[in-house]
C-alpha cells in the first residue's frame, strides 16, 4: 500500500468511526429525532454552519473519490507530521467517546436542558466545561494533518469555530440560568476549552499534601 492510500483509509477509518459512534449515541439517547440546525443558535450561526459544513461536505468527497480535482489545495507535509495527524484523529475519537459517556441521556447537539438534568462534573468535565469543542477541533486539525488538504481542515475547523463563537455564549447562560450558583462555582474551576493549568498545579499540590505524612 502507497502512502497516498495509507493515509485515505486512515482519514476514512477514523471518520467512520466518528460516525458511526455519533449515530449510535444519538439513537440511545433519542437525540436523532433533533434537526440538523437549532433555531436557538440564530440565523447568523446556523447560515455560517451550512456555508462551511457544504464546503466541508464537497471537500471531504473530492478528497475521497476524486482527489485530482483539488490539487490547488494540498500542501505537502512531512510524512511524521501526518503520522502524527492520525494519532491525533484516534485521541480526538477517544475524546469525543468520554464525553458522550460522561453525559449520557443528558447530550443533545441542541441547546436544551433536558428533564432532571444534572450537572456533569466527571471524566474530562473535571477539567473543561466544553470538552466535545475541543475533541472535534483537534479532529479536524487530524484531519488536515492526514489528508494535507487546507480546504478539507479549515472548513471543518471553521464549523467548529462558529459554534465556538456563536453558539457557546448562549450555551454558558442557559446553564447558567439552570444551575446557578453550582454553575459558577464550576466555572471557577475549569476553563472553557482548554484545562486551567493554575487549577491542574494546585490539584496536584494538594494531592501531594495529602500523601505526605
Amino acid at each position: 500500500m502507497d502512502a497516498d492510500r495509507f493515509f485515505l483509509m486512515s482519514f476514512i477509518t477514523i471518520f467512520s468511526i466518528l460516525t458511526v459512534m455519533r449515530v449510535y449515541f444519538r439513537t440511545v439517547t433519542g437525540d436523532i429525532h433533533t434537526g440538523l440546525f437549532n433555531l436557538k443558535d440564530g440565523a447568523w450561526a446556523i447560515i455560517t454552519r451550512f456555508a462551511f459544513g457544504t464546503v466541508l461536505f464537497v471537500a471531504v468527497g473530492l478528497y475521497i473519490v476524486f482527489p485530482e480535482r483539488t490539487s490547488w489545495a494540498y500542501i505537502n507535509l512531512p510524512v511524521a507530521l501526518r503520522v502524527m495527524g492520525i494519532m491525533i484523529g484516534f485521541c480526538a475519537l477517544y475524546g469525543i467517546f468520554l464525553v458522550h459517556r460522561e453525559l449520557g441521556k443528558y447530550f443533545s447537539s441542541s441547546l436544551v436542558i433536558k428533564k432532571g438534568h444534572k450537572l456533569v462534573k466527571t471524566g474530562p468535565y473535571r477539567f473543561v466545561r466544553h470538552p466535545m469543542y475541543t475533541s472535534y477541533l483537534l479532529l479536524f486539525n487530524a484531519a488536515f494533518l492526514i489528508t494535507e488538504n487546507w480546504l478539507l481542515g479549515s472548513s471543518g475547523m471553521a464549523v467548529i469555530a462558529t459554534l465556538m463563537t456563536l453558539r457557546i455564549g448562549k450555551e454558558e447562560a442557559m446553564l447558567l440560568e439552570h444551575f446557578g450558583q453550582s454553575y459558577t462555582d464550576y466555572r471557577q474551576t475549569t476553563g472553557m476549552f482548554l484545562p486551567m493549568t493554575h487549577k491542574l498545579a494546585f490539584r496536584k499540590k494538594e494531592k501531594e499534601e495529602r500523601i505526605i505524612p
